[in-house]
């Protein structure tokens, strides 16, 4: 087995067991609501999780366009903002939640999923030992518009990450996060998950 074989075993189960569970279980009012005044929806959490996939990956670690922009995806989803939620208000969210198309967001995700089958495939892994500097993720937080405008704090975070923490904790660890905050919004719903 090659590492790589490894992210991607992890990363299938992610996909092809977790997400699929979500999108075929949960019915769609259920997805757009928060059942607690502190807590986000499911589908902001599936649109969060894309979202950092999408960059991390893409911009970070391959250095080519986003899928959000090859395909359109803003407009199809039905959203005007191209950041990937942190530091939303609560109202923000409801708002997020009611508007977006979930049928575009599920074909989003499904088309970034086989392009990080794609970079998977061809990436070379000393690459991976190259660190972001603090000039690129501020192009990508910033000038690319991947942060909220009041979450500025991401250039600091981010500069000085290795290539391999973007793949691992950014395109894998990042989302199984996530998948846990939505099984505890779905038991908040008394969903059985």
């Amino acid at each position: 087995m090659k590492a790589m074989d490894l992210f991607l075993v992890r990363y299938n189960i992610l996909y092809d067991t977790w997400l699929k569970a979500i999108w075929e279980q949960v019915p769609e009012e259920l997805m757009r609501q928060r059942p607690h005044p502190r807590v986000n929806s499911v589908v902001w959490n599936l649109w969060h999780m894309a979202r950092v996939e999408d960059v991390a990956l893409n911009r970070f670690l391959a250095d080519r366009p986003q899928v959000v922009d090859s395909g359109g995806w803003l407009g199809k989803m039905g959203i005007p903002y191209r950041h990937n939620g942190y530091d939303m208000t609560l109202n923000e969210v409801d708002k997020f939640s009611q508007q977006i198309n979930l049928q575009a967001l599920r074909e989003y995700s499904l088309a970034l999923k086989a392009n990080t089958l794609e970079i998977t495939a061809s990436l070379e892994l000393a690459t991976l030992e190259e660190t972001l500097t603090r000039d690129r993720v501020e192009q990508v937080v910033v000038g690319e518009g991947w942060a909220n405008p009041r979450a500025q704090g991401m250039v600091e975070n981010y500069t000085g990450w290795s290539k391999a923490q973007c793949l691992m904790n950014l395109g894998l660890t990042h989302s199984f996060h996530h998948i846990g905050e939505i099984n505890v919004i779905i038991s908040l719903m008394e969903l059985e998950d």
